[in-house]
C-alpha cells in the first residue's frame, strides 16, 4: 500500500529509483514490522550481510528471536545472535559509564541531561541488546561544559585531539567509553532562534529526572528527543549516510512512539499527541521541513505497520523518496558519490550562515595532524603534513566537482 500524494514533496533528496529486493523487505519487515507478519523468502547470508549493513542485525534478533530467526535463517541466526549479545555488553558498560559521569558531576553539583542511547535506554525505551551505541552524550547548563570536561579529565578521561564542534566539546575516552559534552542540541529550537539549552528544556518542562542516578541527571521529553533525532538524521547526517547509519532514525523514531498507532507502539510507549507533532514540526523550522517531518511520520507509520510498499521503488512520495535515498546511500555507489557536497551544505548551527561556512571550510581546509592521519594516513616526515594540507584544497576541489558532475548527470537522467 503507498500513501497518495497529489505533488511532488518538499523533501531535500532526489534518489534514483530503487528495487526492493526480497532482501530488503525481508529487513525492513523484521526491523520495523510486526512481529508476527509473514516476510518475504530471502537468501539467509544475503539478509544478515544487509542488516548488519545498516546497522539493524542487533534490533532484528531483539525483536524476533532466536526460534522464528533460526526458522527463517538458519545457521545465520547466531550471526544475528551474536550482534544482539555485542550489543547489549556494549549497552551494559555504558550504562555503567553513566553511572560513573552523573556521580562525577553530582560531585561538582553540576545537572545534566543523558541524550540518545543513553536516555532512550534509561527512559526504558529499548529492547536488551536491540540498539548499538559507541558513546555517551550528555547536556549540560551553559557555561558548565568546560567545567564537567576538565572534571572528567581529572577523574582519568582523555580528551581527543580532533577538533570539538560547535554543539559539543572534543570527545573524552575512558575504559568505559567515549563521553561527549554538550552546549546545546543543534536545530532543536525550542525557544525562538537559539538551539535548545540545558536552561530551555529546563525551563520549559521538557526534562523527566532519574531519580536512580546520583545528583541531578535527567531525560529529555520524548518529543525533544524525537525533534533530536530527526535534526540528526536529516540535517546534519543526511547527505552522508556513511556517518550515521540512516535506518538509526526509524528505530529510534518507532521506539519513542512518533507517528506510530497506539495499538503498534512498542514497549507501551504511546505516540505523540497531535499538538507534540506540531511542537516538533515548529521546533525544527529552518532546519527539517514540515514536509520532511510529515513524510518521515508516513514512512515510520508504513514500515511500523509492515506495508507492502507497492510503487515506493519509482514514486514521487516523499515517505518513498526518504526510503530510497536511505537505501541507496549505501547501495547505489554512484548516488552515494553525488552526496559528497555535505561541505557545501547548510548544517544545524546558530552562527550566520556564511561565518558557518567560513568555519567549515577552513576546518575542511586546514587540517590538524591527527586529521591527516585519519583521512590520508600519517606521512613519513614531519614536513608531509604540510604538504598534504597544502594539497588539501586541490584535493576537496577534484572531489567536489566530480560529486558534482554525477549528481546533475543522476538527476538528468532520472524521470520527472
Amino acid at each position: 500500500m503507498l500513501i497518495a500524494m497529489s505533488r511532488r514533496p518538499a523533501v531535500r533528496f532526489r534518489p534514483p529509483a530503487l528495487r526492493l529486493t526480497p532482501a530488503v523487505r525481508w529487513m525492513l519487515l523484521r526491523a520495523f514490522g510486526p512481529a508476527g507478519a509473514v516476510a518475504p523468502a530471502a537468501e539467509a547470508g544475503e539478509v544478515l550481510a544487509l542488516c548488519r549493513r545498516f546497522d539493524v542485525s542487533a534490533r532484528v534478533a531483539a525483536r524476533q528471536g532466536r526460534a522464528r530467526l533460526a526458522a527463517e535463517m538458519g545457521a545465520a541466526a547466531e550471526g544475528f545472535a551474536r550482534d544482539q549479545a555485542a550489543a547489549a555488553a556494549q549497552g551494559l558498560r555504558l550504562m555503567a559509564l553513566a553511572d560513573r559521569v552523573a556521580a562525577e558531576a553530582a560531585a561538582r553539583d553540576l545537572p545534566l541531561v543523558f541524550l540518545k542511547f543513553a536516555a532512550m535506554e534509561l527512559g526504558r525505551l529499548l529492547a536488551p541488546g536491540g540498539r548499538r551505541a559507541w558513546d555517551l552524550d550528555v547536556l549540560v547548563p551553559g557555561g558548565s561544559a568546560e567545567e564537567l570536561q576538565e572534571t572528567l579529565v581529572r577523574a582519568g578521561f582523555r580528551a581527543s585531539s580532533m577538533p570539538g564542534q560547535e554543539h559539543q566539546l572534543p570527545a573524552l575516552a575512558g575504559p568505559e567509553g567515549i563521553v561527549e559534552v554538550h552546549r546545546m542540541l543543534p536545530g532543536v529550537r525550542v525557544r525562538g532562534r537559539r538551539s535548545a539549552t540545558f536552561e530551555d528544556l529546563a525551563g520549559e518542562g521538557l526534562l523527566a529526572p532519574l531519580p536512580r542516578l546520583p545528583g541531578r541527571a535527567s531525560i529529555p521529553a520524548p518529543a525533544v528527543a524525537a525533534a533530536h533525532v530527526l535534526v540528526h538524521g536529516i540535517a546534519q547526517h543526511g547527505w552522508s549516510p556513511a556517518s550515521y547509519p540512516p535506518f538509526r532514525m526509524v528505530a529510534d523514531l518507532i521506539d519513542l512512539g512518533f507517528c506510530v498507532p497506539a495499538e503498534r507502539a512498542e514497549h507501551g510507549v504511546a505516540p505523540p499527541a497531535g499538538e507534540a507533532l506540531a511542537r516538533v514540526t515548529v521546533w525544527l523550522a529552518g532546519e527539517v521541513t514540515a514536509g520532511e517531518v510529515a513524510a518521515v511520520g508516513r514512512l515510520v507509520a508504513a514500515l511500523a505497520a509492515g506495508a507492502e510498499l507497492d510503487g515506493w521503488a519509482e514514486s514521487p512520495a516523499g515517505e518513498a523518496l526518504l526510503l530510497r535515498h536511505m537505501l541507496a546511500g549505501s547501495l547505489d555507489p554512484r548516488y552515494e558519490r553525488s552526496l559528497r557536497l555535505s561541505l557545501l551544505r547548510r548544517q544545524p548551527s546558530d552562527r550566520r550562515e556564511p561565518a558557518r561556512l567560513a568555519r567549515a571550510l577552513l576546518a575542511a581546509v586546514w587540517l590538524s595532524r591527527p586529521q591527516v592521519d585519519a583521512i590520508y594516513g600519517p606521512p613519513r616526515r614531519r614536513l608531509g603534513y604540510l604538504a598534504r594540507r597544502l594539497a588539501r584544497p586541490f584535493d576537496l576541489f577534484l572531489r567536489l566537482a566530480a560529486s558534482c558532475a554525477l549528481a546533475l548527470r543522476l538527476r538528468w537522467r532520472r524521470p520527472a
